[in-house]
């Protein structure tokens, strides 16, 4: 009798009560986290008031966890000495795209991975009037203009040339089909093939670079996840893929035509073909895993295409031009990421670009000849829980040559260039970005230093706001570089700052941005050979987005609007004036509405652009008329 006594005594002298309460960081309870002690059996759930009590008959130094899920794990060091505890537990959510800041200033994310997308695969290849191309659908995105009769983006002031594409990082010297007079060319890739795209409109990252007004960085996606075979017969022509999934790899592999001619011959057209557009397009994407880690991505397109036009002259309207082009079209690229722990990455790839025009103009032969190369290599360090921080090298390799008849010459141009930057959460809510870039061109002889920046706080769930500057260096055009080398750098000034509210399907977003433009080409007859960088300009306006896909069931639709005040004085005109591609009012709206019954789904785009300049011989006022 005396030893169960004893022994009963021993036990409650060695239990220890544990009890307390868990809230998170704004002090609400927390209903149902587990709390135990680390490596034993001893534990409970929180209660309705974030309560919970339980007793151990461990001792001495031990470690309290607490898990919940979308909160980080706690652990406490407590000792157990039979001695009741009582906690306070604060949890901390863990970081998402909905409760942690993004820097937004200037940049539109699109793709089918991140929640905070504004546009995704699909809506690009809904969109009526994008005929399932990106550049048409990103010209519904406030910012753009609506310059139907050229190609490129026209983001804010900035003409086409300004703006600049990427492919997992490298640099599309030649991403739109052959040119046309009068007529805007599609992109020539899927919006299928990648998982996302960062559209910028201004103060974008430091490690792009050769655009002064616009980026657009398109992420392809990874391993396919299965073997499948798809043929696509279509008004326009036929589309084969197909793709084989191995273990640890993948093959893609597509082949197109397509032969506008049936098309036209039952929908008039107001341009006189004399060959309807014909093209064929073949492409593979080999993507492999390396180690547990890493991801090696080779692509390859060959695209050929046929086209005539007849179009008036441009010195006498009276006077037609007939037209007839042939373009053919390589690019490669080559991508190779790897993980080397849980804090280090390397970045490295390549790509190359061989674009060929062979154009009959009345009977005179005309040939053009661009090709390009871009090698990167980068390396990142993420630290804290968000954070990182990425510097990188650059090489391209430009060379260009025309030919006219048997007039001749050609160009080449090198451009080197590295970057650092980081990106630092301060806090979930406060996030800072800061680089700089350093370019080296040959060709002109000339280099330049671009410090960037980008500040974003988010006041609550649903709203955050942005502010972005930078430095924006760009070499002048081929044109002019074919004339004189006595060039410094083209550059702009970005400053912008942005609204953005996001929740349940609903995306509101708001910007205002001021740009200048300092050492623009401009001719100047008084100096030989003509030209130099004393051309200046400005940009400044706004830009409104909203987007709603849950007031109405199975309805989809977005407004943008955006106000532009700009003047260049550059190339050849002899004073400050709007240039012709700026109209001071655009306006987008975009619906959808999906049959789910039938998968289905019909939409509608409505484009308003107010009147653009142009110049009129008979106007004393330089590009005064509309």
């Amino acid at each position: 009798m005396f030893m169960v006594v004893m022994l009963i005594n021993f036990s409650l002298l060695a239990q220890t009560t544990i009890s307390g309460k868990i809230t998170d960081t704004n002090g609400h309870f927390i209903v149902g986290a587990n709390v135990f002690i680390k490596d034993a059996f001893d534990g409970t759930g929180s209660d309705s008031n974030g309560g919970f009590h339980f007793t151990t008959m461990e001792s001495g130094n031990k470690i309290v966890m607490v898990t919940m899920i979308s909160y980080e794990t706690y652990q406490l060091p407590i000792t157990l000495n039979g001695k009741p505890l009582n906690l306070h537990i604060q949890l901390t959510e863990k970081a998402n795209e909905l409760n942690t800041v993004e820097i937004s200033a200037g940049s539109f994310e699109t793709g089918d991975v991140k929640k905070i997308a504004v546009l995704n695969s699909l809506d690009i290849a809904t969109t009526a009037g994008a005929t399932a191309d990106i550049y048409g659908a990103f010209k519904t995105l406030p910012g753009v203009q609506p310059a139907a009769e050229e190609e490129g983006l026209f983001v804010r002031g900035g003409d086409a040339h300004e703006s600049k594409t990427f492919f997992d990082g490298i640099l599309v010297n030649n991403p739109f089909t052959t040119d046309l007079p009068d007529i805007a060319q599609r992109g020539r890739f899927s919006p299928f093939m990648f998982k996302g795209t960062s559209f910028t409109t201004g103060a974008y990252s430091a490690q792009f670079g050769e655009a002064l007004s616009s980026t657009m960085s398109m992420d392809s996606k990874d391993l396919s996840p299965k073997t499948k075979s798809d043929i696509g017969i279509m008004s326009v022509g036929l589309d084969a893929t197909h793709v084989h999934r191995f273990k640890n790899s993948s093959l893609d592999v597509n082949g197109s035509y397509y032969n506008l001619a049936p098309v036209f011959s039952v929908v008039k057209q107001n341009t006189e073909w004399t060959k309807e557009p014909e093209a064929f397009n073949t492409n593979a994407f080999y993507k492999m895993n390396t180690g547990s880690n890493g991801l090696l991505k080779v692509y390859a397109n060959y695209g050929q295409s046929r086209v005539g036009i007849i179009s008036p002259a441009f010195s006498d309207i009276t006077k037609d031009v007939n037209y007839n082009i042939t373009g053919d079209n390589l690019f490669l690229v080559a991508t190779w990421q790897q993980y080397l722990n849980d804090k280090w990455k390397i970045n490295i790839g390549g790509g190359y670009g061989d674009d060929k025009n062979y154009i009959d103009i009345n009977d005179n032969d005309v040939q053009q000849h661009d090709k390009s190369l871009h090698l990167r290599a980068s390396v990142t360090h993420y630290y804290g829980k968000s954070s990182d921080v990425k510097a990188g090298v650059e090489y391209f390799n430009f060379a260009s040559a025309e030919s006219y008849n048997k007039l001749y010459h050609a160009l080449e141009n090198s451009l080197a260039a590295s970057f650092i930057e980081t990106n630092y959460y301060i806090s979930r809510k406060i996030a800072v970005r800061v680089g700089a870039r350093v370019e080296q061109a040959t060709a002109i002889n000339s280099n330049n230093l671009a410090p960037r920046a980008s500040l974003a706080y988010k006041w609550n769930e649903t709203s955050q706001v942005s502010f972005g500057y930078g430095k924006f260096y760009q070499l002048p055009g081929n044109e002019f570089l074919y004339i004189t080398k006595t060039f410094g750098f083209e550059n702009a000034t970005h400053y912008v700052f942005n609204y953005q509210y996001q929740k349940e399907k609903r995306t509101f977003r708001a910007e205002a941005y001021h740009k200048k433009y300092d050492n623009l080409v401009k001719t100047n007859n008084s100096v030989l050979p003509g030209m130099d960088n004393s051309g200046y300009g400005y940009s400044q306006g706004f830009d409104i987005f909203f987007r709603d896909n849950k007031t109405l069931r199975y309805a989809d639709c977005w407004i943008s609007y955006s106000y532009l005040d700009t003047k260049r004085n550059y190339h050849h005109y002899p004073g400050e004036a709007r240039p012709d591609f700026a109209a001071e009012h655009v306006a987008n709206f975009v619906g959808k509405y999906f049959i789910s019954t039938v998968s289905t789904s019909i939409g509608a785009s409505y484009t308003y652009a107010s009147g653009r300049t142009y110049y009129n011989p008979n106007n004393t006022n330089f590009m005064a008329d509309k």
